[in-house]
């Protein structure tokens, strides 16, 4: 239970974080609930004030959360809000009453004030991914996509099982389905996990805390996993992997190590380390 309360107040967190509907949401919300000549909405601004309130409250929002399963992140509990249709109709009948009042006893210009409420809505946030997050995902599958290339023409014709850091076992079988990987992406997305019953091994989970450590510190030996580097890659080539990739920052030494032990010759790739195992 503790677990899910923190998810959903992380949640909470990033969702305000990449965007300031939830803000222009309230304040609407309470404009509303001012606004005495739209009683014959007060059923949708009832029913959106409600469900608001149960998905910012933790101890509600876990239950939502626990509703819709671990398949689904603390994000997906707002399509029980209708935020675009009340932040519409906020504005909306905002303007109505202004230009009302502008006609009956002048004020501030109603363009300028229309003006306004369109920045204000614009300046919340974006509807849908940003352009940077689109290409960026284009970039890591571009360079996926190439890794694998290389993999199949050097394999000839030979089946690939590959091992490597996240960014490219995330893209590499939606550029070649028949690569094989240790792990799948449920390995570090978890949510993926919810409707699974089947876990990985001790050892694939130890493989995968390895080449993460390995990425950060640069190093075959970080203290953070249960084997060693040269462990870890014995035992992926008993778990078939005969492809190994490692993390552009690897340190030469921890390279040179790993050649010595293993008796293969490594090779750059994309910058990363390649290493043909028998």
């Amino acid at each position: 239970m503790w677990e899910l309360l923190s998810n959903a107040w992380k949640g909470w967190l990033e969702y305000t974080t990449h965007g300031k509907f939830a803000a222009l949401l309230l304040a609407v919300l309470l404009f509303l609930w001012l606004c005495r000549r739209e009683r014959e909405h007060r059923l949708l601004v009832f029913y959106t004030t409600l469900m608001t309130i149960l998905c910012i409250f933790p101890v509600s929002a876990a239950v939502l959360m626990l509703y819709q399963t671990k398949f689904y992140d603390y994000q997906w509990i707002w399509n029980l809000v209708p935020v675009t249709v009340m932040i519409a109709f906020g504005a909306t009948v905002f303007l109505t009453e202004y230009w009302e009042s502008y006609h009956k006893k002048q004020g501030l210009n109603k363009w300028a004030v229309t003006f306004l409420v369109l920045a204000a809505i614009l300046l919340c946030g974006s509807v849908g991914n940003a352009k940077w997050e689109e290409q960026a995902v284009l970039s890591k599958s571009g360079e996926a996509a190439s890794v694998v290339e290389a993999l199949k023409a050097s394999g000839e014709g030979e089946e690939i099982c590959l091992w490597a850091p996240h960014e490219i076992m995330e893209y590499a079988r939606a550029a070649d389905g028949s690569v094989k990987l240790l792990y799948g992406r449920n390995m570090w997305d978890k949510a993926l996990n919810a409707y699974s019953y089947d876990t990985y091994s001790q050892e694939r989970v130890d493989c995968y805390q390895w080449m993460e450590a390995a990425e950060e510190t640069g190093e075959l030996a970080s203290g953070k996993e249960q084997l060693s580097g040269e462990e870890c890659v014995r035992t992926a080539m008993k778990l078939g992997v005969n492809r190994l990739l490692l993390p552009k920052n690897m340190q030469q030494e921890a390279v040179e190590q790993l050649e010595n032990a293993l008796g293969v010759q490594a090779r750059e790739l994309a910058g990363y380390y390649y290493f043909v195992l028998q």
